[in-house]
């Protein structure tokens, strides 16, 4: 500590106070006693048993002196021996992976994923209604045309009930099907996001303790979040607009070489190869740049999850507008990706632009060019400029990778193909996390023992077991230690020392290496047994309290399993049952999140009777007794 600094100490720890220049005393919120250690002694202040401690401190200076010839030659270490800084930053870097970005196109498996997640049947359902829909909507104009050609040429026919049914028989049609493309995409689009998400929670909540060792939990928050958004909403619509874009260019095609009968195609050939290439060259920086997109919005929810955790930190050291700049430089590098997005999306529409109009220049052109010979009706042609421009007008201007025609503002020159193709890059970082995470052993197996006759005695064997993070070194090596049933066993040792990592073996949240090792629990090798009956058959008390955003009841007994006498009984058992007792809703209160609304010491007492009411035969107890009262 700095010399000359001040120094709070909040503790309830009182064998820390004779050492304390003055001693403020809180009951209840409100400062009962303050003034020195040894004043509020003489005042006969009860310190819980402080004077004792004093005491036993006393009879013991001889003890503190020999404790005085310690080696201490580790704080007198020359400047030399010191860790050098630039390698513990890098050590540190490492620790933290970069974000996984795949490169190229993406592949066909993770269309072929989605579409099987939603169901096949409504999958291919869409394209067949879609072009049943399409082709209804084509013959509507050509029966229209037919019509206006036949009332031409015979004015005084009264068959004008007759077309007219007809051609609303087809126009139902198409708006018939138009409703039923809808419903079995909405149903697609709800399985597919829903199995996409069960699948990413499954194995989010299968991974091992390492992977969120180096993994910032903003990348998962970033899969949760903006890649499912974009799965449940843009995905969805983009794919709609590709399936109508597509069926509607495929009509307007038709329609177009029909009408000037088949003498567009000569054009349509070097057209659609300037329009190959040209896609071809924005293909290869649409779905990379929506990737760097995706990946740049990570550190997004990194930022801000850190600061909602860490705001009193934050405003204690006035850090403010360090984090502030933090998080705008990460705003400004998305929105920098962003705006280069839509830059490319302007580059492409206008082009595309120019090689649409060039459709309906050459279908004049014909017109004209054989205007004398009559080679192509005034119906046709009109249904030919017609659907040069129909396609863009109604389908909120977005171009199929089939489109050559011309769009109705520059800001919709977006090719759908490649729009899917970028808004699928969400469904393989979603994609990525189901399968590509390594995950802890099996929940249940074979050799799984009954979790009502297992364990009987509680009886921990452990022989030459050994452990190690990642590819660290080792933090337990050749470790042996037994345990009878009922002891009460105590593990002490400095700070990184492997109290906690003992722990971490015995729950198998970390394996030890297979060296031939193991941990046994009344004979029964806890490496060949499901997680599931192993960690329900243990019980531990954390030194940090863990709390849910629910009620008293549910954090006390979160499966529901024990009766109310059974709750107050453990809360009794901690003393914490009048703190319950007094709140508006007793067991029903709800609890903020992280427990905010109940003091540290009471969360960990909560926590306690948790563990109480399991009536576990082996609790671990990892310094939960940091927080509360002596």
């Amino acid at each position: 500590m700095p010399t000359g600094a001040t120094r709070i100490l909040v503790t309830h720890h009182v064998h820390f106070l004779p050492r304390c220049d003055a001693v403020i005393i809180l009951d209840d919120g409100t400062v009962t006693h303050c003034g020195s250690y040894e004043d509020l002694v003489a005042r006969g202040v009860d310190f819980a048993g402080a004077v004792d401690i004093e005491k036993n401190e006393g009879d013991n200076k001889g003890g503190e002196e020999d404790c005085s010839g310690v080696d201490d030659s580790h704080d007198k270490k020359g400047d030399g021996d010191l860790p050098d800084a630039k390698k513990l930053k890098t050590a540190g870097e490492k620790l933290v992976k970069d974000e996984e970005k795949l490169e190229g196109s993406v592949e066909g498996s993770n269309y072929f994923h989605y579409a099987k997640a939603g169901g096949w049947i409504f999958f291919v359902s869409i394209f067949v209604i879609q072009g049943l829909g399409r082709a209804s909507e084509i013959m509507a104009n050509f029966w229209l045309s037919f019509w206006a050609n036949d009332s031409i040429k015979n004015p005084g026919a009264s068959e004008t009930v007759w077309y007219l049914n007809i051609y609303a028989a087809l126009g139902l049609g198409g708006v018939i099907c138009l409703t039923l493309r809808a419903v079995a995409m909405a149903i697609h689009r709800l399985r597919a996001s829903r199995k996409l998400h069960d699948e990413l929670t499954k194995s989010i909540l299968r991974a091992p303790v390492s992977f969120f060792d180096v993994t910032p939990i903003g990348r998962v928050l970033n899969r949760f979040a903006a890649d499912m958004d974009k799965i449940d909403l843009e995905l969805t619509q983009s794919l709609g607009q590709a399936v109508s874009t597509m069926f509607s260019v495929l009509g307007a095609v038709g329609a177009i070489v029909a009408a000037t009968k088949g003498t567009l195609l000569v054009a349509l050939v070097p057209i659609g190869y300037a329009n190959y290439v040209i896609q071809k060259w924005f293909r290869k920086s649409s779905t990379e740049l929506q990737r760097a997109a995706s990946v740049a919005a990570s550190p997004i929810f990194t930022d801000f999850s850190q600061m909602l955790s860490g705001t009193a930190t934050i405003r204690a050291f006035g850090k403010q507008s360090r984090f502030f700049g933090s998080c705008q430089a990460s705003f400004d590098k998305f929105n920098a990706l962003f705006s280069t997005i839509q830059h490319a999306n302007f580059w492409l529409g206008l082009r595309l632009d120019v090689m649409g109009g060039s459709v309906g220049a050459i279908v004049g052109g014909i017109a004209l060019a054989t205007q004398s010979s009559g080679f192509i009706p005034a119906g046709w042609l009109g249904l030919a400029l017609l659907s040069q421009t129909w396609c863009p007008y109604d389908r909120a201007g977005t171009i199929a990778y089939l489109d050559f025609f011309h769009t109705q503002s520059p800001t919709r020159h977006i090719s759908t193909r490649f729009q899917v193709e970028a808004e699928m890059n969400s469904v393989e970082r979603v994609l990525y996390y189901s399968n590509n995470i390594d995950s802890e052993a099996a929940l249940t197996t074979e050799l799984d023992p009954k979790s009502d006759a297992w364990p009987s005695r509680g009886e921990i064997q452990i022989r030459g077991a050994s452990m190690r993070y990642r590819d660290g070194p080792l933090v337990l090596k050749d470790i042996s230690v037994s345990i009878k049933g009922g002891e009460k066993v105590g593990v002490v040792g400095r700070t990184g020392s492997g109290k906690s990592s003992l722990m971490a073996a015995l729950f198998r949240i970390t394996e030890i290496e297979s060296n031939g090792g193991k941990i046994s629990i009344d004979g029964v090798d806890i490496s060949t047994i499901g997680l599931a009956v192993l960690r329900l058959n243990l019980s531990i008390i954390p030194q940090d309290p863990v709390m849910f955003s629910n009620t008293v009841r549910y954090n006390l007994d979160p499966f529901g399993e024990k009766s109310e006498f059974d709750l107050w009984e453990a809360l009794k058992k901690v003393q914490l049952a009048e703190a319950i007792a007094v709140l508006p809703d007793g067991l029903d209160e709800q609890v903020s999140e992280g427990g905010e609304n109940f003091s540290q010491g009471q969360r960990q007492l909560m926590c306690i009777a948790r563990s109480l009411l399991r009536k576990p035969k082996i609790l671990v107890r990892l310094n939960a007794q940091i927080s509360i009262p002596a």
